[in-house]
């Protein structure tokens, strides 16, 4: 019954991504890749939310709580606050600077500020070779969610299968059959935790309190948060805190997301409701504390989330949940794999042939999104150990471009020489020390990174002097007036 279920929520996550399609311009770029910048509030809302609450939130989430007690949850839960936050200022930047730049990805917006077209191409190298995992952890967690479904399905064929079905969405409808699905996605996935927390709190004896009295009196190490030495505890939790929140806005598919907006305020308004999303988590601390005083001794802890509901609820409700994580796997697998499409088509080949017409890079860019999605599809099936653990540097990496963006927001002095210098070092110093495993002081590896790529930006640009291309560009930016834009597409329109 849970099979069917699936199958009959994947067919109609098909139909909404046909009727997406309603008002699209099928062969733009511009609305294959930002939805001509037309999303509204509720959409952007809907495909931001989608891709920060992949998933890592229902797999990833109890696992780690499982395995590693409290700890895990107050980190996962102060960076994300805080991530909102620093989104509320960032965001708005990022629409900004795609509004004016003509930008369809994160590597053309960054060339338009500075006029450079090796940070461009160090950019979008950048974004394709760390996005690549990306798309792997969600094949990994469709693997674990399809290993519960109750029926012998084949890890292969499923991943194929989800391959199939996420391409098209993309040759569908571009990025607004995501958008679309999303809304289908979201409310399964919160249904699904909302579910899981609510069978918990019945089954147990003493409900919510009992949970948490037995698990304080069996598992003392998982109820306190202390589980290391203090003083590095709170250094590398603090350090990884404040740079994950950096690194939640520098994601491409924020900048993704944020180009699809319809305005800066529409993408500032967005940015306050996001939070909201974080009702869930009780939810899921109470179901990872659950299963361990239930189902201790997992072999692999994020399997958790699904024993409980494996073990507890009716197969046709399995299927509901199970869909809801599988329909979250291959959303997010189809859009990483959408912006590396974009990415080697605008920013890679576009260079070394300029003339291509309308057609041809929407035909290559939807070859380039079915390619990554083979490849990684097959990392997946026969390297699976290899992919997860460069995991680490993918988030790292991805993170050192949050000091280009200050300096195209902030620092009109910054030259395109200092940012590229800036995020090579950074980039440089996560191979070194995550490679070579070198501790400094229990401070966050890619936050030292940062730091790096930071003060050599600095340096490099106080030693180098903006060229006319930067200071127009940069001019541009500063003087720009949100409502006086509204109020000519008003009048417009």
């Amino acid at each position: 019954m849970a099979v069917i279920v699936v199958g009959l929520i994947l067919g109609l996550s098909l139909l909404l991504a046909v009727m997406s399609r309603r008002g699209a311009i099928r062969n733009s770029m511009s609305d294959i890749m930002v939805a001509s910048r037309s999303f509204g509030a509720l959409l952007l809302f809907i495909v931001a939310v989608g891709e920060t609450y992949s998933v890592g939130t229902m797999i990833g989430v109890p696992g780690a709580i499982y395995a590693h007690g409290a700890s895990y949850a107050i980190w996962f839960m102060g960076y994300m606050c805080l991530g909102f936050s620093v989104g509320y200022f960032i965001n708005p930047m990022i629409w900004r600077l795609g509004r004016l730049s003509g930008a369809l990805t994160v590597a053309e917006a960054f060339r338009w500020r500075w006029g450079s077209r090796s940070l461009e191409i160090l950019i979008a190298l950048l974004c394709i070779i760390f996005l690549l995992p990306w798309v792997q952890i969600q094949f990994a967690g469709l693997g674990i969610i399809i290993k519960h479904l109750g029926f012998d399905i084949n890890y292969g064929a499923g991943i194929l299968t989800a391959t199939v079905v996420a391409f098209l969405y993309i040759a569908i409808a571009g990025i607004r059959a995501p958008a679309w699905v999303s809304l289908l996605k979201d409310f399964l996935l919160l249904f699904a935790m909302v579910i899981g927390g609510l069978v918990v709190a019945a089954k147990f004896p003493g409900g919510v309190g009992g949970i948490f009295s037995e698990a304080a009196r069996l598992f003392p190490e998982k109820i306190a948060v202390e589980t290391v030495p203090l003083t590095k505890n709170v250094t590398f939790m603090i350090s990884t805190m404040i740079f994950q929140a950096m690194g939640v806005c520098m994601f491409p598919l924020t900048f993704q997301f944020v180009f699809t907006g319809k305005s800066e305020d529409t993408v500032r308004r967005n940015q306050i409701f996001m939070p909201l999303y974080m009702y869930m988590y009780p939810f899921l601390i109470l179901t990872a504390y659950f299963v361990l005083l239930t189902a201790g001794g997992l072999s692999n802890p994020d399997e958790a989330f699904m024993v409980l509901v494996s073990q507890n609820l009716p197969s046709w409700l399995v299927g509901m949940v199970a869909a809801g994580g599988i329909l979250t796997c291959i959303l997010v697998a189809a859009l990483c794999s959408l912006l590396i499409g974009g990415l080697l088509t605008q920013n890679i080949i576009g260079l070394f042939k300029r003339d291509l017409s309308s057609l041809a890079a929407v035909n290559i860019t939807r070859l380039s999104t079915a390619l990554t999605l083979f490849v990684s599809a097959m990392l997946a099936i026969y390297l699976p150990a290899l992919m997860l653990g460069i995991n680490n540097f993918a988030y790292f990496g991805l993170t050192q471009m949050f000091p280009a963006a200050i300096c195209a927001f902030f620092w009109s002095r910054s030259t395109k020489q200092g940012v590229f210098a800036g995020l090579a070092v950074g980039v440089a110093m996560v191979f070194i020390l995550v490679g070579g495993k070198i501790d400094i002081w229990g401070i966050n590896k890619g936050f030292i990174a940062l730091m790096g790529n930071a003060i050599v930006t600095v340096v490099v640009s106080l030693m180098t002097k903006p060229d006319a291309v930067t200071e127009k560009n940069n001019r541009i930016y500063r003087e720009y007036d949100p409502s006086a834009d509204i109020r000519g597409e008003e009048k417009a329109g």
